[in-house]
């Protein structure tokens, strides 16, 4: 089954369409999560790689437990709330296949954005042109995994963005807010 992952994930990041993901697509969220953890863990080791590095250093296990949880975790919480926004424009895909198409692409993306958070300042440009392709490869794998027309799986996407920046936004004034309190707290002593 790894293998099988590994010639799609070949095909979907080489020849990517939505006939590509449909002709390796599977119902098979087990393995889905199995190969995005792999990537996980690759990419755990890479941070902790680069936090000594960088002098920064946490523990490997500590890393290694986190990119595991962590990539668990958050994975079913993206692939539910897309397969809940597919469903409500009408998907009739399987929350299994759409597990599947994005780990074919997010799994070795996973493993290459952590390659390029070793290099300075030309991993960051890099890894900005691979956040543009996997929004691509993410429409392509909610038109396939959704069964969903090009047009409702990019409301799909955007609504996604929208609650990402939603819930980004929230985060900056809790932090700002909170920043300013000890700063007048601070001040007034």
């Amino acid at each position: 089954m790894f293998q099988e992952m590994i010639n799609g994930s070949i095909a979907v990041l080489s020849k990517p369409s939505v006939a590509t993901f449909e002709e390796y697509e599977k119902d098979n969220l087990t393995w889905a999560l199995i190969y995005s953890v792999i990537a996980g863990v690759i990419n755990a080791v890479l941070a902790a790689i680069g936090s000594q590095i960088s002098g920064t250093g946490a523990s490997m296990g500590t890393v290694i437990s986190s990119g595991i949880f962590g990539t668990i975790i958050g994975l079913l919480i993206s692939w539910g709330i897309t397969f809940g926004l597919g469903r409500a424009f009408g998907g009739t895909g399987t929350f299994g296949e759409l597990a599947w198409d994005f780990s074919l692409f997010s799994a070795p993306l996973t493993v290459v954005f952590g390659v390029l958070n070793l290099i300075p300042i030309l991993g960051g440009i890099a890894a900005l042109v691979l956040v543009i392709y996997n929004f691509y490869l993410s429409y392509l794998a909610i038109q396939s995994g959704m069964n969903l027309p090009s047009q409702k799986a990019l409301y799909v996407i955007l609504i996604e963005v929208a609650i990402g920046v939603v819930i980004v936004g929230c985060i900056a004034v809790f932090f700002g807010a909170m920043f300013a309190m000890i700063m007048s707290n601070g001040a007034g002593q």
